[in-house]
């Protein structure tokens, strides 16, 4: 039986017919250097510096950070400015009526008012005083967020308290208004969860509790029922 002859191919028959990418270096081994494509994908990380320039573009919010993929902001609020609305008419009045005394006490009268409208008017100014630091402190002390996943309550001016509840864990919401905050749609929301620690929030002073009410279990049974489904599927 006649012995078959294996076919000899050349190296440029092969470089001829191969039909691979149509850009490659022309450089040999010999010359120090490797025959690689001139041009290609550059999945990120394989070229140097690249996990540099990666960790440099990375957002350094913690927010952002693992664990709270998809999550997003639903709802952010401060004490509401209407819960001075009173106090403000209240002192309004009190300043027009000292205004009133003061043309009077030193327009027509002999001066003989004079003493009680200064001591009207610093105790006037006091009252004021108080109210703005009121006002500063319930409106930049008191700041609530909600997102598809977490509530955060932050209170304090000087000294600032962050709390967070996960809404997979509430287990009831409701809301407490008086007479006068129910006719200006203002209100406290409870938040009471399963956390042993802090099982109770409240967000105080906010426009319209029900509303906030009804987003928070909202968002507290759909992060339920997203869960319940993933355990399901594993």
């Amino acid at each position: 039986m006649a012995e078959e002859s294996t076919p000899i191919v050349t190296t440029s028959q092969v470089l001829t017919n191969f039909s691979g990418p149509p850009t490659v270096s022309d450089r040999t081994p010999e010359s120090g250097d490797q025959l690689y494509p001139a041009e290609g994908p550059d999945p990120a990380g394989t070229r140097p510096g690249a996990v540099e320039k990666m960790e440099r573009e990375t957002p350094a919010n913690p927010d952002l950070g693992a664990g709270v993929e998809g999550e997003e902001i639903v709802w952010e609020a401060r004490y509401a400015m209407k819960n001075f609305l009173g106090r403000i008419v209240f002192r309004g009045l009190l300043t027009a009526a000292w205004i009133a005394l003061a043309v009077y006490t030193w327009g027509y009268s002999d001066g003989g008012l004079a003493p009680v409208t200064v001591t009207l008017g610093i105790v006037l100014g006091l009252l004021w005083a108080a109210l703005i630091y009121r006002i500063l402190l319930a409106r930049f002390g008191h700041y609530y967020r909600l997102t598809t996943r977490r509530l955060f309550v932050s209170t304090g001016l000087m000294r600032r308290r962050r709390d967070m509840m996960e809404l997979l864990g509430v287990k009831d919401v409701f809301t407490r208004q008086a007479l006068v905050e129910r006719w200006l749609s203002l209100g406290t929301v409870v938040v009471v969860s399963n956390d042993k620690e802090m099982p109770i929030y409240y967000l105080t002073g906010v426009n319209d509790p029900k509303h906030v009410m009804d987003l928070v279990w909202h968002h507290a049974r759909s992060e339920r029922d997203r869960r319940s489904i993933k355990v399901d599927r594993v």
